[in-house]
């Protein structure tokens, strides 16, 4: 269980955000290096993955970047949270097997890029591998309807090797955007697409 309760934190309360973050990975790490697991140890797990997803969730804002340690912290949470369930797809435990085949994602995701405010410029994708938010859904007036400018839209198709994780099916997503995180990598990208205002 987390020191940190994510879900009282406010977006600007970095040194606790990247405090419970971290506490999250380091809880992954060491389920995974257990050599006796249970459902019950999955759950209290559990419970520390979605709190950090539901707070990456409510507290990622459109034209927003975070901190550079706060982006750190949940790089590296995503890093070992993927390696646990590519590790739970090979098990030869069935709750686990079937908990990877809940959460890893391939298919169509799509991106939206732009500014918040009317003076800026166009904004760029950044093939970094930095986790980011991708949507399951290609239209998406919730995020469009708070860009200004030339909004870029990015397609994205993720294949064999890779997976995403399907915040979706953990049950932090917003109902309008089936979010899926994923990094923005070049070589995925189907299309980069400018949609008029």
């Amino acid at each position: 269980m987390l020191s940190v309760d994510m879900s009282s934190l406010w977006g600007c309360d970095d040194e606790q955000i990247v405090k419970g973050v971290l506490e999250a990975k380091e809880h992954i790490v060491s389920y995974r290096d257990l050599l006796n697991t249970s459902k019950k140890t999955f759950r209290e797990l559990r419970k520390d993955i979605i709190a950090v997803c539901n707070f990456w969730v409510s507290n990622t804002y459109i034209g927003q970047p975070k901190a550079d340690d706060v982006k750190k912290a949940f790089q590296s949470f995503f890093e070992e949270l993927m390696a646990l369930l590519l590790n739970m797809k090979k098990s030869n435990v069935e709750y686990e097997r079937s908990i990877a085949a809940k959460l890893l994602y391939r298919g169509k995701v799509y991106r939206y890029l732009g500014n918040v405010s009317q003076s800026g410029n166009e904004v760029p994708p950044v093939f970094d591998g930095i986790y980011v938010s991708w949507s399951k859904n290609p239209e998406n007036s919730y995020i469009t309807n708070k860009l200004y400018g030339t909004i870029i839209r990015l397609s994205c198709k993720i294949s064999e090797p890779l997976y995403g994780i399907d915040l979706d099916n953990l049950g932090c997503s917003r109902a309008n955007e089936h979010e899926v995180v994923f990094p923005t990598i070049e070589k995925c990208i189907t299309e980069i697409e400018n949609i008029p205002e």
